[in-house]
């Protein structure tokens, strides 16, 4: 049986279709556009997968299964390493990393739903096993005795008046 230190890698999310391109730098700092990327280099289909509180987004070919590019994401970090352009909801921009050098890629959808569902398996690993894990546990962790709740209940007995001031039965103002 193998050792407990060994994770499992698992899938969060599969695409058969998406798009890369070669992409022009930023023009300004509000980030890329998508309307300047003229250049498709790539098409095949996307996994998301998770080992531990690492993430990584694969670029896979569609038909001989070879691994066309991976961006690593530790610790579910995904803002580092993946970006919205500032012009459409189904693309992106990823860091490449390979080593001390790295590359930026333009990655697209073209079915809106599997953007929305890209960003979804990003957001929910990171809530999961990314950078808050730790403050979750500790939130969830007691603080001390519970105070016992106030009982706010009418006893026995009791009446509530209600004085609803110048508004009579019709709605008008009362004469004075």
């Amino acid at each position: 049986m193998a050792g407990d230190d060994e994770e499992l890698e698992y899938t969060l999310l599969n695409k058969k279709d998406v798009l890369v391109y070669q992409i022009p730098p930023a023009t300004g700092a509000s980030g890329h556009k998508a309307d300047d990327w003229k250049k498709c280099i790539w098409r095949g289909r996307l996994q998301i997968t998770g080992k531990g509180t690492d993430m990584s987004i694969k670029l896979i070919d569609s038909k001989s299964g070879d691994l066309f590019a991976q961006c690593g994401i530790p610790k579910g970090e995904y803002d580092k390493y993946v970006e919205r352009v500032v012009d459409s909801s189904r693309y992106f921009v990823l860091k490449i990393s390979h080593g001390e050098r790295h590359a930026f890629i333009g990655l697209g959808f073209e079915d809106r739903n599997d953007a929305f569902d890209f960003n979804v398996a990003l957001s929910d690993f990171k809530s999961v096993w990314g950078g808050g894990r730790e403050q979750k546990v500790e939130d969830d962790a007691p603080a001390g005795p519970a105070e016992p709740s106030k009982d706010f209940s009418l006893k026995e007995g009791q009446k509530i008046s209600i004085n609803l001031g110048a508004l009579g039965i019709s709605g008008r103002k009362r004469d004075p």
